[in-house]
């Protein structure tokens, strides 16, 4: 009887400690219950092999200690799932800040992380490139997400809005040809006229445009500056066929009084006769 106690007693010692111990060790919440039950069981086998009770202290006291031992505690539990829960939201790259868990930060959360990001702080939202700053499709050094007039045309000076300021020539073109004492396109001006209606519809709705006709210096200054206006009614009347915003096209006759070239050769004329599109005041 003696050695069936006997050897019951050890089979359960070795299994409560094995399973404190074991890969299911987590599903002991409370260790101090873990090593009570190493001690109880430890005592009663070194009592049942001793038939004393003072064996039976001995060995509650040898459990009790081996259990506590195998048992793990809360601060390696809290190493474990420290350790697991260390995945970094963002790789550490060349040249990338690190935080104290050695994972890369991006502060304005953009996708692009500190230390390459060239824009900090950058809005919430915005869409950024490679460096992190926001895009900005013109060029005109307003970005996208602030631009009131997407599209400018390149070159030209913008407010902080990203709208061409009054009195800036937004586009000037030089070969709108009209036949010959008339106000009528010819095709070939309708097709270079159609360069201009992709910049304009973009900013047909926030920018008012001046169409400004001009002429060379053949003809009196009256004639040329009635046919100017004609010509510049013209073109806006071909520009709103194509979908731009006639409200906000004004023509204006400008005449022979605004040059840009010498009205006394072939070639010089033919760069007087153009038409230019400024920002209205």
């Amino acid at each position: 009887m003696n050695i069936t106690v006997k050897l019951t007693a050890a089979l359960l010692t070795i299994g409560l400690l094995a399973g404190c111990a074991g890969p299911n060790q987590r599903a002991y919440q409370d260790y101090t219950l873990c090593s009570a039950l190493g001690g109880a069981v430890g005592g009663a086998a070194v009592g049942a092999a001793a038939s004393g009770g003072s064996g039976a202290v001995g060995g509650a006291a040898v459990g009790a200690m081996l259990a506590l031992l195998l048992c793990p505690t809360d601060e390696a539990q809290a190493e474990e799932v420290a350790a697991e829960k260390m995945m970094c939201e963002h790789e550490p790259v060349p040249g990338a800040l690190l935080d104290a868990n050695g994972c890369a930060m991006d502060s304005d959360n953009d996708g692009v992380v500190d230390g390459i990001d060239m824009c900090a702080n950058t809005p919430a939202g915005v869409t950024v490139d490679d460096v992190g700053c926001p895009i900005d499709s013109d060029r005109d050094g307003v970005a996208d997400y602030k631009d009131l007039c997407p599209n400018t045309p390149e070159g030209v000076i913008v407010d902080q809005d990203g709208c061409p300021i009054a009195g800036e020539t937004i586009l000037s073109l030089n070969d709108v040809h009209f036949e010959f004492d008339k106000a009528t396109l010819t095709p070939e001006a309708q097709s270079t006229l159609d360069e201009a209606v992709d910049a304009l519809l973009n900013s047909d709705e926030v920018v008012e445009v001046r169409v400004e006709g001009h002429t060379d210096s053949i003809g009196t200054e009256a004639y040329n500056q009635n046919l100017s206006q004609r010509r510049a009614e013209s073109v806006v009347d071909y520009l709103t066929s194509k979908g731009v915003n006639g409200n906000n096209l004004i023509p204006v006759g400008m005449g022979e009084n605004h040059p840009i070239a010498n009205n006394e050769t072939d070639a010089g004329r033919a760069l007087n006769r153009r038409v230019d599109f400024v920002v209205n005041p």
